[in-house]
């Protein structure tokens, strides 16, 4: 059930309504690696299902071994590419590999069974297989924790910048939580097994596929709803129907309101692809319609605001002793280079000038008033 249901996940992700290529294909490539994973567990335990020695003793086990290792840094892959806007595929990930190489090492070293539980009685051949079964367990323990950190950092940004409610973060709550329970367990299970022997860890380990197969019927379940509900407000092809709901004033009161009234220039990794579908547009007509009526690219749009609200935020009489290194962050400004950069071509004064003139000019004011 585990294998049909996660292969049916991975063929579902490109049916669902999200531009997020990378992370969809880390997504599918992840259920089909623990469907994988799954069957190799079930034809390597289950005297039933055999097919030859060769394949069973050998080939089967490397199979179950190399899933086991390349599902935690598929998982924190994924939640990279959704939680880290115009994330890319580097060479130096390759390193995420190494566990697998180094595995395959140790299988040459040792030269034995990996589906024989029992060590040798070689010390060398005894530590490398200790490492052997405890890593397949304890890394992607490891991935699952950084894939939650990186989720905890994602959601606390939303609340802090950011006026969007993002659906997708119950999904990776679903999926994060449940896979580090899950793989926290089957470690846990695999622990008990080593040291107090198979007969207990046997009852821990039925209720280990249990609750694997849970957490993918619930992943399963939250797709099919939340996918409904993405498609019943996504309106791609309205215009071609009702031109007159989206025309171009329209589309741009709504680029305006998202700025000025819902401020999503506060949110640092604001780009176009978040503002389209915060909007619900394709994001290349946003583009267009703003370099048509406002005269500049996306990134200088959302630029003059983060400036503006930079410029208050300095003129403010209470916030004087807040470091402009902090203003810049509260005005949206990912980058200080960028905002310092930005704000002395725009107003054609450094951030620091511009407060002491603006200190002098309220001093000015206020005697002038006495």
């Amino acid at each position: 059930m585990t294998v049909t249901l996660c292969l049916f996940l991975a063929i579902f992700q490109f049916s669902y309504p999200d531009k997020n290529r990378i992370a969809k294909y880390f997504l599918f490539i992840f259920f089909i690696d623990i469907a994988i994973g799954a069957g190799a567990v079930l034809m390597l335990w289950q005297p039933a299902i055999k097919i030859h020695p060769l394949i069973d003793s050998h080939i089967i086990p490397y199979i179950l071994f190399s899933s086991l290792l390349l599902k935690g840094p598929l998982l924190y892959g994924y939640v990279c590419a959704v939680a880290t806007p115009g994330y890319k595929v580097e060479s130096f990930d390759v390193v995420h590999l190494a566990p697998i190489v180094i595995y395959f090492l140790i299988l040459a070293i040792t030269s034995h069974d990996p589906g024989n539980v029992h060590l040798p009685s070689d010390k060398l051949n005894q530590i490398l297989s200790i490492y052997e079964w405890h890593s397949v367990k304890i890394i992607p323990l490891i991935y699952a924790l950084m894939a939650a950190h990186k989720v905890h950092q994602h959601r606390q940004h939303f609340k802090r910048h950011s006026s969007i409610t993002s659906p997708g973060i119950l999904w990776l709550d679903i999926l994060v939580c449940g896979t580090l329970f899950n793989w926290a367990w089957s470690l846990g299970t695999h622990l008990l097994g080593f040291y107090l022997g198979a007969s207990i860890a046997d009852k821990f380990g039925i209720l280990d596929n249990y609750i694997t197969s849970g957490i993918i019927s619930a992943l399963l379940v939250y797709s099919l709803i939340n996918t409904n509900k993405q498609l019943s407000t996504i309106n791609v092809d309205s215009r071609n129907i009702f031109p007159e709901l989206n025309t171009e004033s329209q589309i741009i009161e709504k680029i305006i309101r998202s700025m000025e009234v819902e401020k999503l220039f506060l949110n640092p990794r604001l780009n176009i692809e978040r503002m389209a579908e915060h909007i619900n547009l394709p994001y290349r007509d946003v583009s267009a319609l703003i370099n048509k009526h406002f005269h500049v690219n996306f990134n200088e749009y959302v630029n003059l605001y983060r400036i503006n609200e930079a410029k208050r935020l300095l003129s403010d009489t209470q916030l004087f002793n807040v470091p402009i290194n902090e203003i810049y962050a509260q005005a949206g400004f990912n980058s200080k280079s960028a905002f310092h950069r930005f704000f002395s071509r725009l107003v054609g004064v450094s951030p620091t000038e511009f407060r002491k003139l603006s200190a002098t000019a309220i001093k000015k004011n206020y005697t002038a008033t006495v």
